[in-house]
């Protein structure tokens, strides 16, 4: 409609400007006249097409937020386990790295903690939504600063953070397994089993595996950061 009226008062100028019947001064006021209205016109134009662009944009920003609410969700849900596997996997190896070298395997209690030294958990945040929206440009048009910010501590401060923790932990599993791959190269009874996990460099590598309170701390962080932020979007969008 805008280009319509554009287009109608820019040829409504160049009548004016090449009729006969007018003097310059006339001319020059009509043309004027007709060149506000162009103006006005654009301006209107550019206008709402901004407005449709950033309604679009915000629609936009709803749905990201309220998809993160709920991959935050199932995070903090998930953090939940790992945490309980880690306080398991922490008692397993407590236990083991007391076993006295001269005593015997305590049967099936024993053989169960030897099997779970090869098992691991770790945390696996939803995080393709955030990448998708971040790749495409679109984090910047999240209006509220405080809330885009916390989002992108989340992702890129706090899980790298437990990724570091976790990869310490998995290297230091990694070398016991290396260990016992050695030690244990004549055989697997539970006799030579004990025997191989309570050497005193195998007991040195069952306590660096309980994990340390920094672990525990990071996961803690994660959690609060993703309900702060929950918090956040529910307020932005209340009912939602």
């Amino acid at each position: 409609m805008a280009e319509l009226e554009v287009a109608k008062h820019g040829k409504n100028v160049i009548q004016m400007a090449v009729a006969r019947e007018h003097g310059i001064g006339h001319k020059l006021r009509e043309i004027a006249l007709e060149i506000v209205i162009i103006v006005f016109a654009v301006s209107i134009s550019i206008w709402f097409h901004s407005m449709s662009e950033h309604r679009h944009e915000q629609q936009q920003v709803r749905t990201f937020l309220l998809g993160l609410k709920s991959d935050l969700k199932r995070d903090v849900e998930q953090l939940g386990g790992v945490v309980r596997d880690y306080r398991e996997s922490d008692a397993t190896y407590k236990y083991l790295a007391e076993l006295d070298p001269k005593g015997q395997p305590d049967g099936e209690k024993f053989d169960k903690a030897f099997e779970a030294l090869n098992t691991n958990t770790f945390f696996v945040p939803e995080r393709s939504r955030f990448e998708g929206f971040k790749s495409s440009g679109r984090l910047t048009h999240i209006e509220d600063d405080g809330l885009l910010n916390d989002i992108l501590d989340l992702h890129q401060s706090d899980y790298p953070a437990i990724r570091r923790s976790e990869s310490g932990w998995e290297s230091s599993q990694k070398k016991l397994m290396a260990y016992l791959d050695i030690a244990l190269e004549q055989g697997e009874t539970p006799a030579q089993r004990y025997a191989a996990l309570t050497t005193p460099k195998a007991k040195r590598m069952l306590r660096a595996l309980v994990a340390h309170a920094q672990i525990y701390d990071r996961y803690q962080q994660y959690v609060t950061h993703s309900q702060q932020i929950i918090k956040q979007i529910d307020a932005a969008y209340p009912g939602a």
